[in-house]
């Protein structure tokens, strides 16, 4: 008898979607823009981030880690300086939810060296560890190598979410 599950059994399904969200490491271009100009779930205003990290939750957790790495920029202009391609990406999407693309907040990294490489690379948190997370509201900055197979990972988990009747929202 194997130890490998049935591809259909909810284990099945649930080992198939958790490789499916370890993207490929040597995807990266080691460009470091994903470093110089980050979001918080795509379009969420600093205030909003301060706010869900007061509450006791995952997601809060999540916030408190990203807001004790990042800092904010002062103005879209200075992020537009970095990634302007990339801020016409996060502003279409916002609009396309409903949303202010003026209450966006764009974040560096305050362990981005000069040359984009990672000044904390061997103890970087767990959220860079796992970056990107391919899902269906991820925006990728142009030119990274990830996108493309980003995409076709988050088609690949949305089938087996339909499959099982499960919701893409967490």
């Amino acid at each position: 008898m194997s130890d490998t599950p049935d591809p259909n059994s909810p284990l099945g399904y649930a080992n198939e979607v958790e490789r499916l969200l370890k993207m490929p490491q040597h995807l990266c271009k080691q460009r470091g823009i994903c470093c110089r100009v980050a979001t918080f779930k795509g379009n969420m205003g600093i205030d909003e981030i301060r706010q869900l990290a007061a509450e006791d939750t995952q997601a809060a957790e999540m916030a408190r880690d990203f807001l004790s790495i990042f800092l904010p920029y002062e103005s879209e202009e200075a992020v537009r300086e970095v990634a302007s391609e990339f801020v016409d990406r996060v502003r279409e999407k916002t609009s396309e939810k409903n949303n202010n693309p003026d209450n966006v907040t764009y974040f560096h990294c305050k362990f981005v060296l000069e040359d984009g490489r990672c000044g904390v690379h061997e103890d970087r948190p767990i959220g860079c560890r796992t970056y990107p997370f391919p899902y269906k509201d991820t925006l990728y900055h142009p030119g990274c190598g990830f996108e493309q197979q980003g995409k076709a990972n988050w088609q690949k988990i949305q089938a087996i979410l339909d499959t099982l009747g499960l919701s893409d929202e967490f």
